[in-house]
Formats: C-alpha cells, sequence, structure tokens
C-alpha cells in the first residue's frame, strides 16, 4: 500500500473523531449552567440550574476561600 495514501486515510480519521468528540461535548453540555451569589461569610453560594444549590464558599485568614460542597 501507498505510504502517502495510509497517511492521508489515518488523517481524515482523526479529524472525523474529533469533531464527533467535539460534538458530543456540546452536546451534553448544552442544558446545565451554573451561577454564584455572594453570601454573609466573604465568599459565595454556588447554584446549578439542574441540581439547585450545590454548595458554598468562605473566605480564610490566608486571603483564599474554604469551599463546602453538598
Amino acid at each position: 500500500m501507498n505510504t502517502n495514501k495510509q497517511l492521508t486515510k489515518g488523517n481524515k480519521m482523526r479529524k472525523i473523531a474529533m469533531i464527533v468528540g467535539l460534538v458530543s461535548v456540546l452536546a451534553t453540555s448544552a442544558h446545565a449552567y451554573t451561577w454564584s451569589q455572594s453570601n454573609i461569610l466573604g465568599g459565595y453560594n454556588y447554584y446549578s440550574s439542574d441540581s439547585g444549590m450545590l454548595g458554598y464558599s468562605q473566605g480564610n485568614i490566608l486571603g483564599g476561600y474554604n469551599y463546602f460542597w453538598k
């Protein structure tokens, strides 16, 4: 078999696989979205459109955040 034809066929298959993968990722994550809201602890409450409240965060003494998930 000609090596050039084999490389071309492999490149086409790789492109098709990448397109299928990209479309499947876009299709699965299209309906859910998240948002956050500041809370009285100096952090944020995290919500999701399909599962309600995900958790919250609060500021710590080092200037970072501590995260707590449900």
